[in-house]
């Protein structure tokens, strides 16, 4: 699998209004913008997104091998922590990763 087809699959397996849902709240997907940002809403009125690049980051860690929370954590600017959890949905929810029993995420294509 591709980069493009990595990201391509991603946006195609989720739509605006769906929920994410996450381990102290539940967010839900705003839009998905021409420049490749998801845009996700947290709470009432707290406004995020994950942007092509960090997906593209991700692509290339778990290209190599598994992806860890911590590796999630280290691409995802500090500024958004709340983008790793999203990110964990993401992979999962559109089926490109799967958790393992060691917690950490393995490719599944």
């Amino acid at each position: 699998m591709t980069e493009n087809e990595f990201i391509s699959t991603i946006y195609a397996g989720i739509n605006v209004g769906d929920i994410i849902k996450k381990p102290k709240v539940t967010s839900e997907i705003l839009a998905m913008m021409q420049n490749g940002n998801i845009y996700y809403r947290i709470g009432e009125r707290n406004k995020k997104f994950v942007s092509k690049n960090e997906l593209a980051d991700i692509y290339a860690v778990l290209q190599t091998g598994e992806l860890s929370t911590e590796a999630i954590r280290s691409i995802v600017p500090k500024s958004k922590p709340c983008n790793s959890t999203t990110i964990q949905w993401l992979i999962t929810h559109t089926g490109l990763a799967k958790r393992n029993l060691h917690g950490n995420f393995a490719k599944n294509w």
